[in-house]
């Protein structure tokens, strides 16, 4: 896994570069959550809000793709802004557990306001 996850992290600076311009990607990893969910997360610098919204579907994809590479079924996607602020500093994708599933399914807005959601299955 680890080649997938360094290869995920290059894949996903080398695209969004060539969507929005200057863009580092510091840090990929996969997490568990102690509620039982489990992702991909990567950590950079120079994304806005705005350029997540024009190529949202764009992300989306390279995201979907660099999850299920490395095993993880991208249900939820999200970009988590600094606070106070348009800076992105985190893409997360994420296979949810029951309790996530049944809260995130009903609910209409973001899970919190630092939060723009990319993609939400169901």
């Amino acid at each position: 896994m680890k080649g997938e996850v360094k290869e995920g992290r290059k894949t996903l600076e080398d695209e969004l570069r060539k969507l929005v311009g200057t863009i580092f990607v510091s840090e990929a990893k996969v997490f568990g959550m102690a509620c039982g969910c489990v992702g991909f997360a990567a950590d950079l610098r120079g994304l806005r809000s705005d350029d997540v919204e024009v190529f949202m579907e764009k992300i989306n994809g390279i995201l979907a793709e660099i999850s299920e590479s490395v095993g993880v079924e991208p249900e939820f996607i999200y970009a988590r802004k600094l606070p106070g602020s348009d800076e992105v500093v985190v893409l997360t994708t994420r296979e949810l557990c029951d309790r996530c599933k049944k809260e995130f399914a009903g609910s209409k807005a973001p899970p919190r306001p630092d939060i723009l959601v990319m993609k939400k299955k169901g």
